[in-house]
This record gives structure tokens, C-alpha cells and sequence, in this order.
């Protein structure tokens, strides 16, 4: 049957696409299809998928472009694929990733298998105890500028399959329908959102930034997550001369340096006492500055050190408050625990890997919180904020592990 076809694409590649899309959940696209209903139908719909892209008779339908609030003002354009059209795409990175990725630079570490925001952020924190210099630069709506012709020739020169050179240029020109039903062509991009673009964006990057950053400037290492990167130097000669020339490599790339998101930053530390007028940055969610420390031989001094950044505590913050817990008087404190902590492992896991005791603000806005939720449940606490303390004391105390951030509350600088 499949020896018919114009195409040669295993069911078993379609049937791991879905398993990644289910895994990922995800909005509905433009016809409002959730996961939920294309699983109803589930054999039937990937059977139809895998025919058509068989066939080369498969035209993805139009993008649904919604747009979310960033956190420092503005919005972000998201584009959704249908369910449908995930797992085709899907079916294309499972098919193209482990050719591209062995090609991709080492410190390239988003949407990559065995990569993670993390090592970034510990790579970089080793790099600025060596190097006085960072130049930190953004991109300014990097996956809506991507240059259509200048990634196809890169996706070219690394994939042969007709098919799927076929479908990624379908993809990238696929109309956005936006949320009042209007359709707009698309020029230029892959859409935030889609299963394939990541790994074209770090494709064109690769190009566009690692290999000729590796080949202009090879003594200024770097660590880049997707359209967001920081570079090294040793002086503040050489952080000018290459933050200008990064400026004019991403220019000819058809990229735009964000002119508020890039800076160059001292790395000022007990050793470095100079004065420049920045001396902090933020990547990842992490900002980076001189910071308090405690050597091995118990001696105070400053080191240049990352810990969460204050719109990363702000957003947990807000998610804490959005949980209302002082309405929640019918819960038992074990309730309150099983549903806050989920959240509380998972901002842990990330920004308690560095510098821990930036978290411990946040872990007393939400005690500040359970002691609220006491006062209301418990008669005998509802004056007086000295008893709900007390409260709240005899509870670490008894149930020391109940919540994620009583057990790590007590963990030392990292």
C-alpha cells in the first residue's frame, strides 16, 4: 500500500508525532478542534493525515494568531496549528532533528534535546568569573523576521527529502487568521507556536549567528536560547567592536537587534571594582549582578552571581495571589498543599538552582498567605496576626514537609 504512494513516510513516524502533540497539549487552531475531539476520531485522523502527506496532497490550513500580554507591556503574537496540523509538523521534526541538531553549536541551548535554560544559566555564570565583559542582545520579533529564502537554503543544504522541503515551505507561508477572522499572507517568519518552527529558528541561527560568531570572533564565547543570547569579552574595547558587529551581522540576516534588550555589562565583582553604569543583565529569567557570597574558608566578598530576576518573582507572586487561598475555608491545610505544590517544585527545580535565597521572599509572600487562610478558617486566630505566626510555626514544626518550600526553605546559597 504504502509502495503506491508518492512519498514514503512511515505510520509508526505519525503515530510518535501525535504521542509528542498529546504530551504537549495545546490550544485548539482555527477549527476550534481540541485534542480531546481529534482523539475521538483518532485512527480515522491519522490515517487521513499520513495518506494526504503521502500523497503530497496535504496543505496546511491557516494559522490562528492570537496574542498574549508580555510581562513588560506590549503583546506577543502567538500563531496555533490545528491538532491536525501539529502532528504533521510533528512528523517533520521527528524526521529532520537528528540530522540538524548534530550540526547545531554547542552553546545553542533552546528546544533542544539534551539542552536546557539551565545549563545556559550555569554556563554563563562560569563565564563571567572569567571574563569582565558581557554583551547581552536580543532580537526583536526574531520568529516573525525570519528571512523565508535564506532558511529554505539552509534547510536545503541539510535536507533532501522532496516531501519535507515541500512542506516546510507550505508551512511558511501558511496564512494567520486572527481573532476577528480576517487572513493575512505571510512574507516572512515561522510562526511562535508551531512544532517545526523551533528547530527552524535554531537553524537559521545557526547561520545567522553561532557559526560566523565562531568563525569572526572565536575568542568571545557565547550561550544563545533561541533569539535571546549573551557574548563574553575581555575588555570594553572589544564589547563594543562586537556588539556593533553582531548589530550589522543580524542587519544583513534581515534581523533587528532590540535596541532596550541589548547592553554591554561589567561584570563587577570583589576583584572588579571599577565603575560602569551597568553592571547587571537578565537571561532566562535569571538577572545577574554582583551578589553577596561566602567563600570555602567562610570570608564574605562579592561575586557576580545569578539568582531569579524580580519580573520572575512578580509573575509567581501573581500566580500565588491568583490561587486565593484565604477563600478556600472548607480546604484543609493538606488540600492547600496538593494544590499549590506542583507549582512551587516546579519554580524551585528552575530558580532554586542558583542562588537560592532570592526565592525566600516569595516562600514568605506564601506563608504571608496560608496565614491569612488561618485567620479566616480558625476562630480563635481572626485578631491577632502574632497567634496565626505562632500558627503557622506549630505547623513547619509538625508537618515539616507538607509544603514544597517548608522542606526547602532552610537550603543555603547556591
Amino acid at each position: 500500500m504504502t509502495s503506491t504512494k508518492l512519498y514514503s513516510i512511515a505510520k509508526r513516524v505519525v503515530w510518535e508525532a501525535y504521542q509528542l502533540v498529546r504530551a504537549n497539549r495545546g490550544a485548539a487552531g482555527v477549527d476550534d478542534e481540541t485534542i480531546a475531539m481529534f482523539e475521538r476520531h483518532l485512527s480515522g485522523n491519522l490515517y487521513k493525515l499520513w495518506n494526504r502527506m503521502s500523497s503530497g496532497s496535504y496543505f496546511p490550513p491557516p494559522v490562528k494568531q492570537v496574542e498574549i500580554p508580555k510581562a513588560k507591556g506590549g503583546t506577543r503574537k502567538l500563531g496555533i496549528p490545528t491538532v491536525s496540523d501539529r502532528v504533521a509538523q510533528g512528523v517533520v521534526k521527528l524526521m529532520i532533528e537528528p540530522t540538524l541538531d548534530p550540526i547545531f553549536h554547542e552553546d545553542s541551548y533552546g528546544y533542544r534535546p539534551g539542552k536546557s535554560a539551565k545549563q545556559a544559566i550555569a554556563v554563563t555564570r562560569t563565564r563571567c568569573w572569567k571574563y569582565d565583559w558581557v554583551v547581552e542582545f536580543d532580537i526583536k520579533a526574531a520568529f516573525d523576521q525570519i528571512d523565508h529564502a535564506l532558511l529554505m537554503k539552509a534547510v536545503r543544504r541539510h535536507i533532501k527529502e522532496d516531501w519535507i522541503l515541500l512542506y516546510i515551505e507550505r508551512w511558511l507561508i501558511a496564512r494567520f487568521e486572527t481573532a476577528e477572522g480576517a487572513s493575512l499572507p505571510r512574507m516572512r517568519g515561522t510562526p511562535q507556536g508551531g512544532v517545526v518552527s523551533p528547530i527552524l529558528m535554531n537553524l537559521f541561527m545557526h547561520y545567522a549567528f553561532d557559526s560566523w560568531m565562531q568563525r569572526t570572533w572565536p575568542q568571545s564565547p557565547f550561550a544563545r536560547y533561541a533569539d535571546d543570547a549573551v557574548v563574553h569579552c575581555r575588555s570594553l574595547a572589544q564589547a563594543q567592536a562586537v556588539m556593533q558587529a553582531i548589530e550589522e551581522r543580524l542587519a544583513e540576516c534581515g534581523l533587528t537587534m532590540h535596541p532596550e534588550k541589548s547592553k554591554i555589562v561589567y561584570c563587577k565583582d570583589s576583584n572588579r571594582t571599577g565603575t560602569y553604569p551597568n553592571v547587571q543583565f537578565t537571561f532566562l529569567g535569571f538577572t545577574f549582578r554582583p551578589r553577596r557570597a561566602l567563600s570555602k574558608h567562610q570570608r564574605r566578598f562579592t561575586s557576580f552571581l545569578p539568582a531569579a530576576s524580580s519580573d520572575a518573582l512578580k509573575r509567581m507572586r501573581q500566580t500565588v495571589r491568583s490561587w486565593r487561598l484565604h477563600r478556600r475555608t472548607p480546604a484543609t491545610l493538606v488540600d492547600l498543599a496538593q494544590q499549590c505544590n506542583s507549582a512551587i517544585q516546579g519554580w524551585w527545580n528552575y530558580y532554586g538552582a542558583f542562588y537560592r535565597t532570592a526565592m525566600h521572599r516569595l516562600f514568605g509572600y506564601l506563608d504571608l498567605r496560608l496565614m491569612r487562610w488561618a485567620r479566616r478558617k480558625y476562630r480563635r486566630l481572626r485578631q491577632s496576626r502574632r497567634r496565626s505566626a505562632e500558627w503557622l510555626r506549630r505547623m513547619k514544626f509538625v508537618h515539616p514537609g507538607l509544603f514544597v518550600h517548608w522542606r526547602v526553605a532552610g537550603a543555603s546559597v547556591g
